[in-house]
């Protein structure tokens, strides 16, 4: 991150950002302490990060708070049958915990950029109201995933080999609250609007149809159907392309976090 790790937005809408993320990816278990943290499982959809692991509350740690907690996530992952793991961030704020979880051997992941922008800047020259967009682009949207959604998802990620375990868990539960859209087998993404704030997921494009401008298309497709002003995606540090693509279309990074995975059998 250029500039070190300061956020670029305020504490305050941080936390509004990770409140809104946390119900709109639901876990099958989630569980709040009194101390902040939210532990989360999802037993039916294994491995899969903020689907199953404890996540750290946005403020700094103290050295008993962190032994604490990582006994209680622990406990939690055991008694539900899921890796050991914790979602930590902002990263800026938790150094002392990052040297907890290594100095124990745990993996310390890619780290994830929280980027956000303004829903009307970024979404003008989206689709209108009939659905068309630019360039012919249609997007078909429901409150629910379809058959059709499910199978130009995978086809726009053809490396994914857990596809059912969203459908039977995941997803199950975001309908109602998600818009699913697709673009024929072209293009395929979530969003989920509340609290004035709209989070983007799942953006894929099919391999076949890259490099035509259809993920700037989908994520103004998308904001064209949203009113909150706050938008957020998220993308690992590593994927250059798409840091680039949602840079142009108007995101700044604000914050980053890690999933950190504990050794198996150490709780």
């Amino acid at each position: 991150m250029s500039g070190g790790l300061a956020p670029a937005i305020g504490q305050e809408l941080i936390e509004r950002i990770e409140a809104h993320s946390v119900l709109a990816w639901p876990a099958q278990v989630v569980e709040h302490t009194a101390d902040g943290w939210v532990l989360r499982a999802t037993p039916g959809l294994q491995g899969r990060g903020r689907s199953n692991h404890a996540l750290a509350p946005p403020r700094s740690l103290d050295a008993d708070e962190i032994r604490a907690a990582l006994q209680r996530v622990g406990a939690f992952a055991t008694g539900h049958g899921i890796e050991c793991g914790i979602q930590v961030g902002p990263l800026e704020v938790h150094t002392p915990l990052l040297d907890e979880v290594a100095i124990r051997g745990w993996e310390i992941q890619q780290s994830v950029l929280v980027m956000t922008g303004a829903t009307e800047a970024i979404s003008a020259g989206g689709l209108v109201a009939d659905g068309s967009g630019e360039g012919g682009f249609v997007l078909e949207i429901t409150d629910h995933v379809t058959p059709e959604w499910a199978a130009a998802w995978q086809l726009c990620e053809p490396g994914r080999d857990n596809v059912q375990a969203h459908l039977d868990t995941v997803f199950k539960l975001m309908a109602g609250s998600a818009r699913f859209a697709r673009a024929g087998d072209s293009a395929v993404g979530i969003f989920v609007e509340h609290d004035g704030i709209v989070g983007l997921f799942c953006l894929a494009v099919n391999p076949s149809s890259r490099r035509q401008g259809l993920g700037r298309k989908l994520v103004r497709g998308l904001l064209a159907n949203c009113s909150a002003p706050v938008s957020y995606l998220q993308v690992f540090s590593g994927n250059e392309g798409a840091i680039g693509l949602y840079s142009g279309l108007g995101f700044t990074e604000s914050y980053r976090y890690c999933h950190c995975v504990a050794p198996a059998g150490s709780f």
